[in-house]
């Protein structure tokens, strides 16, 4: 295996080399190696995962973009909408990807946390999630289709029988 890509991790890029069991890193060679669920770095441990757009690494967490991967670090992940606050009932896309999965139609009623669309990007799979309960009141994209970095995917009227705002 030998493979190039780039981590930007906490806003600071990373050029990584993959060869066999050495990892090149801004051209400075690591030993490396994956054993349960540890990565060992030069022999020492740290616990590594993702958590949406976030990596955890050694129980601290970082914004993490990662480019030119060939082969996904995780096979799906949980990202977040771009929503918050009054807006929280629009799913907008996180980053520029391929709607692989639609799980709901327009008037399915969902709850906070469901898995509403799988989007792939940078050939992971990620799942969008309703971050609110309510009804699906629109749907803006199909499954085959590319969307942008903020576009809106669904629009999800609060449920106001459950309290939501």
């Amino acid at each position: 295996m030998h493979e190039k890509f780039r981590l930007i991790l906490d806003g600071v890029s990373y050029e990584i080399e993959r060869q066999e069991d050495m990892l090149l890193v801004n051209g400075h060679p690591f030993s490396y190696d994956i054993r349960d669920n540890i990565v060992y770095i030069d022999e020492n441990p740290h616990t590594v995962s993702m958590l949406g757009s976030q990596l955890k690494i050694n129980d601290k967490l970082y914004p993490v973009e990662v480019e030119g991967l060939d082969e996904p670090i995780l096979k799906k992940r949980r990202v977040p909408s771009l929503s918050t606050g009054a807006d929280a009932g629009v799913l907008s896309a996180a980053m520029p990807g391929l709607i692989v999965k639609l799980f709901k139609k327009e008037g399915d009623r969902v709850k906070a946390g469901d898995v509403l669309i799988i989007l792939e990007a940078m050939k992971m799979q990620n799942e969008l999630q309703a971050r609110i309960d309510g009804f699906v009141k629109r749907i803006l994209v199909k499954e085959g289709e590319s969307v942008e970095m903020r576009q809106v995917l669904i629009e999800i009227e609060p449920d106001m029988e459950m309290g939501t705002i």
